[in-house]
């Protein structure tokens, strides 16, 4: 969360709507499905998948797609804690860390600075609470699932100021340079790896009221939106037994969860596959895909293997 944050976004939050922010719980669980990637090491940054693990889990516990987590903190700044000389990551407007959060009086400054998992937590709970405002706009009975009605959200998590407008009110074209489009940008580069097009909110100038000349909050005219796209729910959700089909031609079927395994099968869109267990991250430590792997198999059952949640969809 960048400077834009401190004047307005969740002081509107705090002030109008009685949020309370106590701090990230002492309770969390969710580190302790990490642990096969070791113990965090003091003043470094965990190995991408290791972080990979991290953002996921704490995205899961707190009902968010991780999809939504892993764009934020990649926008915020890069999946990293510290610098290269072990330092913590403090912004110029006071951005501390992984999820560079910020002007949070209520969440312990050391710890934001030091503790991976305490800054996740903060993170993903200040996230939590931009959902729940009852002042920004949803999707017609959708749920906290689906990625494309977090849009509002993630924009709340930046601030609701004229800078994040989703379109430019002198001539109504899309604001690309929004903090949200940015964010849904790297969702749809790096958890669907560009083959996949979120579905788009039918945006009118007349649905926002604001002064660019103003450092005001933008004021939501339309508080509810029906997209005519297919919305895309997280595809972290899936379970054993699940029925799921490929989304593009020529995905690869993988023998292990890993970019560099060797290729059982060659899959064609549409093809129909089992969901066999819970997914699993990228076996090579190093490797950047924010993507997990299921294990699946062939309707016909013939044949198993790994496939990308990026290119698979209930």
């Amino acid at each position: 969360m960048k400077s834009i944050l401190l004047r307005a976004g969740l002081l509107t939050c705090l002030i109008l709507l009685g949020c309370s922010y106590k701090g990230a719980s002492a309770e969390v669980t969710w580190p302790s499905k990490c642990v096969s990637y070791g113990a965090i090491q003091p003043n470094q940054n965990p190995s991408f998948q290791h972080l990979n693990c991290l953002l996921t889990n704490a995205a899961l516990e707190a009902n968010i797609p991780p999809e939504v987590v892993k764009a934020v903190a990649t926008k915020e700044s890069g999946w990293k804690q510290f610098d290269a000389s072990g330092q913590p990551i403090v912004s110029q407007d006071g951005g501390i860390g992984l999820m560079q959060i910020t002007n949070q009086s209520g969440y312990d400054q050391q710890k934001l600075k030091y503790d991976i998992n305490y800054n996740i937590q903060a993170g993903v709970e200040i996230l939590s609470k931009m959902y729940q405002r009852t002042d920004l706009p949803k999707i017609k009975d959708a749920k906290p699932e689906v990625i494309e009605n977090w849009y509002f959200p993630v924009m709340a998590y930046n601030g609701t100021k004229p800078a994040n407008s989703p379109l430019y009110q002198s001539n109504g074209t899309r604001n690309l340079n929004a903090y949200q489009e940015k964010v849904f940008a790297l969702i749809e580069r790096d958890s669907f790896l560009s083959d996949t097009k979120l579905s788009q909110y039918p945006f009118k100038t007349t649905d926002f009221e604001y002064d660019s000349n103003s450092d005001a909050n933008i004021k939501f005219k339309r508080m509810e939106y029906i997209l005519t796209d297919p919305l895309h729910p997280s595809t972290y959700l899936f379970q054993t037994g699940n029925q799921v089909v490929v989304t593009r031609d020529s995905v690869n079927l993988r023998s292990k969860p890993s970019s560099s395994s060797s290729i059982v099968s060659v899959l064609a869109k549409n093809t129909s596959l089992i969901i066999q267990g819970n997914f699993s991250y990228d076996q090579s430590l190093s490797s950047s895909n924010q993507f997990v792997w299921y294990p699946v198999k062939t309707a016909d059952q013939r044949v198993v293997g790994y496939i990308s949640s990026a290119y698979i969809r209930k």
